[in-house]
């Protein structure tokens, strides 16, 4: 892009499960348009839709804002609509600039670009700083290969500029609630309050590319939960966060912050937490905070599945953390995944079974869905694991069950799981 007289048309586009709000673009819309250098260069679209919608009636929606730039917000879930939006979107409006970003894309970015023409530039790991360079290099005839974090194409070349250095103070980033970006909505609101996890799950994305846990400052925190749970409209929100009681004596202060709204009956919903650290203490603070249920693991209790996925497993104290939550009366969701690497069937099942046998509220099991970055996408041929390259990837075999009994296994869990929830 060259000099303009008139402001970028920046429009941002996320297709969520149905009732939900990108936080990710709240981000990068409330960063960029605090960025001085943007000031009277770019105007911002928000279009919030849902995976469900059909492909062309959303990119009938995004071709008739005219926008310079379409930014979009990619997962396993939504690749597929939104590969399919971005190359209606270049057919019909080839001077539409395409950014990607997410956790689908950024890892793959090169492979990205090589197979999808219609997109311009991805946008690698924490996207804010990112996006807003990108953004004024357009603005200003820059040129965006020498953004970092960026991967663009450089005339015939797809060329990739250096990781971007991960942001030390996260209170640099404005909150799109209380900036105004994003008004919170009933059940579907979210709330961040660090970024990382302190596990290293060879399945999951979170965390990778982040040396430590960065968190925002309770001042921040304690803001954002006035401006969700204070809202008339709010009885039920959550946070993204990967472990709620990541420390004992963060948990309390959450506890302490949440406790006049859940006096009010503000409630949270299916926070992930790790279940192992849960003793009758903290399922009180947790009670105190207003949660009504909670997501664990265990994942799977095969042992060679643990160490093929570098995931710990301590049953005894798993089954404690689930019976104290029980007794303070929250509700949780014990997930299993189908199809990790050295679980079969058996061992699947006596998962199953397991967690069945903690009668915890719900059981929930998935397919495996190999993602990238995460450390089973780059170990799969060491691992002998054959799962679909398109988006959600999901497994196809493993040396330890091929794919008929993986089907089994996945319609076996369903009627289980059925079964259970007419017993509760």
């Amino acid at each position: 892009m060259t000099d303009r007289t008139r402001p970028l048309h920046v429009a941002l586009l996320a297709l969520n499960s149905s009732g939900y709000q990108s936080l990710a673009l709240g981000y990068l819309r409330a960063y960029a348009q605090a960025d001085d250098r943007l000031k009277g260069k770019a105007a911002f679209t928000t279009l919030d839709l849902t995976v469900d919608l059909d492909p062309w009636w959303v990119a009938w929606r995004v071709l008739g804002m005219e926008p310079d730039v379409l930014g979009i917000s990619v997962t396993c879930w939504n690749a597929r609509a939104v590969y399919e939006v971005c190359r209606i979107v270049a057919e019909v409006r080839p001077e539409t600039v395409i950014v990607l970003g997410g956790p689908e894309v950024g890892p793959i970015a090169e492979d990205v670009l090589r197979e999808r023409p219609a997109v311009h530039a991805v946008v690698r790991g924490e996207g804010e700083r990112t996006f807003a360079e990108l953004l004024h290099a357009f603005a200003s005839g820059g040129k965006a290969w020498r953004v970092d974090g960026v991967t663009t194409r450089k005339l015939d070349e797809i060329v990739s500029a250096p990781d971007r250095a991960l942001i030390e103070n996260l209170d640099v980033v404005p909150s799109p609630y209380l900036t105004g970006v994003m008004s919170p909505i009933e059940g579907g609101a979210y709330l961040e309050t660090y970024r990382g996890c302190p596990h290293r799950c060879g399945y999951c994305f979170e965390g990778k590319g982040y040396g430590r846990i960065r968190s925002f400052s309770h001042e921040r925190i304690a803001a954002e939960i006035a401006a969700v749970a204070g809202a008339p409209q709010i009885r039920t929100f959550s946070f993204i966060d990967p472990v709620f009681n990541l420390t004992g004596e963060r948990l309390t202060w959450l506890a302490d912050t949440l406790e006049p709204y859940a006096a009010s009956g503000v409630r949270l919903h299916t926070i992930e937490v790790d279940i192992e650290r849960i003793d009758e203490a903290a399922a009180r603070e947790l009670k105190r905070a207003g949660v009504a249920s909670v997501e664990t693991g265990p994942q799977t209790t095969g042992e060679a599945a643990l160490s093929a996925c570098r995931r710990t497993f301590d049953a005894e104290r798993f089954a404690d953390g689930v019976a104290a939550c029980r007794r303070a009366g929250i509700s949780v969701e014990c997930d299993l995944i189908v199809g990790l690497p050295g679980d079969d069937a058996h061992s699947f099942l006596a998962g199953l079974r397991f967690a069945i046998g903690l009668d915890p509220g719900i059981v929930q099991s998935s397919t495996l869905h190999v993602l990238p970055g995460t450390d089973l996408w780059m170990r799969a041929p060491e691992l002998g694991l054959s799962f679909d390259p398109e988006p959600p990837h999901e497994i196809i075999a493993t040396p330890d069950v091929g794919y008929r009994d993986l089907r089994r296994a996945e319609v076996l869990a369903v009627s289980v799981q059925a079964a259970y929830r007419a017993r509760v």
